[in-house]
């Protein structure tokens, strides 16, 4: 495993969400932008399957929920074909489900990639560990206002730190970092991404 950091300007996000009704959380977002980020970069959408290195056709993205059994991953089926909003209300039945031990073993099957997010606990940045047989996982940090240089000024903006593991047998540096620099284009300019169409 080979982990790769980038510092992401959210302050566009944060304002969408905060005129979002009703509100999804960051994650609801970052879900769909993952999803239309490995149709672009589709290396980080595979996995191992005994010898081989399989390419997945659906993107079905998995997030982390922490409950009192322990780390649970319900997965988002077919993440890219879905809005924002629709993958709010999916993500919102799961987490419940998880938090009140109802998750089915199916609703935990058939992840191809997962988002895993301690910025809710005022984690700033982590080395997130891959789920098998995945090829990469995403660690997400806390939202936080910070100084920043914006159009040539210090400024305060909403910043987050991403990191992303994964399986160097699978996917090399390249993609893997071309994969962060389609995120940072989808966070920095969210309207637009939320309403791309698939493919």
């Amino acid at each position: 495993p080979v982990t790769l950091t980038a510092e992401l300007d959210a302050t566009e996000l944060v304002a969408l969400r905060a005129s979002a009704r009703p509100r999804p959380g960051y994650n609801d977002y970052l879900i769909r932008f993952v999803a239309l980020a490995l149709e672009r970069h589709p290396a980080l959408n595979s996995s191992v399957q005994n010898d081989d290195i399989l390419r997945h056709k659906g993107i079905h993205v998995g997030f982390a929920v922490d409950t009192e059994a322990g780390l649970l991953v319900p997965v988002v089926r077919d993440a890219n074909l879905k809005s924002v909003e629709e993958i709010a209300r999916q993500s919102a039945s799961l987490s419940g489900q998880a938090l009140r031990g109802e998750l089915t073993s199916e609703q935990m099957r058939g992840g191809t990639f997962t988002i895993t997010n301690l910025g809710a606990v005022g984690i700033d940045a982590f080395t997130p560990i891959i789920n098998p047989p995945q090829g990469a996982i995403l660690g997400v940090g806390r939202i936080a206002q910070r100084p920043a240089v914006h159009e040539g000024r210090i400024v305060p903006r909403w910043l987050t730190v991403v990191s992303l593991t994964f399986d160097h047998r699978l996917i090399d540096g390249g993609p893997a970092a071309r994969f962060l620099a389609t995120l940072r284009e989808f966070v920095q300019a969210p309207r637009a991404t939320i309403t791309r169409a698939a493919g």
